[in-house]
């Protein structure tokens, strides 16, 4: 198989031939980077004095006045300092200064949903912009037509954003004492994700996939009841990922927290695959009635063994992954977590995980008896079982 049969026949549970390998230096899916529009330039407006672009290349930006008369921020300088940063919905970002990575949400910036309409208006993005998919033509054009392409539509989905614009605490009110402002935020958002996977296919982009980061629960839960989320998110998730399949692509969902209870809805919206970071947060076992229901992606897990554990032990590890979130004709995908540096994973153990995919990522190689070997019924997450034994007797 090439690489796109390869991650197709996982999602589909069509036997492929090795486990399919998501990893931002090799691998079998490649991304396609939706960016922000070339005519974004914060900090020029009144309510943004003193707030500097998230994410963006500070060559890139037209310094406003209030920076030019501050020597300690010319020439990108702020970056090493700590401040606050808007991206393009307005969202403040908490920057410590020298950041390995994109910040930490800050406060809200629609504490008051009397100003709604005002922020809906300064803060609306154009899908239709087509400096936002240079990126992503750069990215396909760099790769051949046998890499699955996965469109990565911004940083976040509509949970992520609209927690964002409003302080989390208050998003969580606002299900109960503002639900309809709420679903006005959650259409706002959804309608340029929608509208981005559209104009990527009439531009010509045609990606095989689309990739939706958005975090739904915390370390023991959702951060809402089933209900709840199918009653605000289910309607947005059902529109983005019935205009992915519209266009011909699978849809893919990052996801940190211990969501199992959401999946029956997710699934039920249409989502072909959700990738964890931190699979045994969900749990092995809370997981296992939604195999061969949906393609798992999952790290080694980044919040125990992935840098706390010895490289025999993620090695191990891969296979308890391959056995618990798929099944012998798929279902599950390795994913490589994108920022090692940051969990200060040992690089003998990134090595470890490209190791046990080699030794247990090959269907043919896996002997049949051990996808029927008994799974382990309490898991330490510190702690990896060993593998079934060789004889099956």
């Amino acid at each position: 198989m090439n690489s796109k049969e390869r991650v197709k026949a996982a999602i589909h549970f069509n036997r492929p031939d090795k486990v399919p390998i998501f990893n931002s230096a090799a691998g079998d899916a490649v991304p396609l980077p939706l960016t922000y529009s070339k005519d974004w330039n914060p900090g020029h407006v009144e309510n943004e004095v003193g707030l500097f672009p998230h994410n963006m290349n500070p060559n890139n930006w037209n310094e406003p006045d209030w920076v030019k008369d501050r020597p300690e921020f010319k020439d990108g300088n702020w970056k090493n300092i700590p401040h606050e940063e808007v991206d393009e919905w307005g969202c403040i970002w908490d920057m410590k200064g020298n950041d390995k990575n994109m910040g930490h949400p800050g406060r809200p910036s629609l504490p008051d949903l009397k100003n709604i309409n005002e922020y809906l208006e300064q803060y609306t993005l154009n899908p239709e912009d087509k400096s936002r998919y240079e990126s992503a033509f750069y990215f396909k054009e760099s790769f051949s037509e046998e890499f699955y392409k996965l469109l990565f539509i911004g940083s976040r989905g509509p949970c992520h954003v609209v927690s964002e614009m409003r302080g989390f605490s208050n998003f969580l009110v606002d299900h109960s004492k503002h639900p309809k402002e709420l679903n006005r935020l959650l259409e706002h958002v959804t309608d340029f994700i929608v509208e981005s996977i559209k104009t990527s296919h009439k531009l010509g982009l045609k990606s095989d996939g689309i990739w939706l980061i958005d975090d739904l629960g915390e370390q023991t839960g959702p951060f809402f009841s089933p209900r709840l989320f199918k009653k605000f998110l289910g309607p947005c998730y059902k529109r983005i990922f019935d205009t992915a399949h519209e266009l011909g692509s699978e849809t893919h969902l990052h996801c940190c927290g211990k969501v199992d209870r959401l999946l029956p809805v997710l699934i039920e919206c249409g989502l072909d695959a959700i990738e964890f970071d931190s699979p045994r947060m969900s749990g092995y076992n809370d997981l296992k009635q939604y195999r061969g229901k949906i393609m798992f992606w999952g790290c080694v897990n980044i919040q125990s063994i992935y840098w706390k554990g010895t490289p025999e032990e993620v090695e191990r590890e891969v296979w308890h992954m391959v056995r618990n979130l798929g099944t012998r004709e798929g279902g599950y995908g390795a994913c490589f977590y994108d920022e090692p540096k940051t969990i200060k994973t040992p690089r003998k153990n990134i090595r470890a995980f490209a190791k046990g995919l080699e030794k247990y990522g090959d269907y043919s190689k896996i002997p049949s008896h051990w996808w029927d070997y008994p799974t382990v019924e309490n898991w330490n997450d510190f702690e990896v079982p060993p593998l079934p034994p060789m004889d099956p007797d």
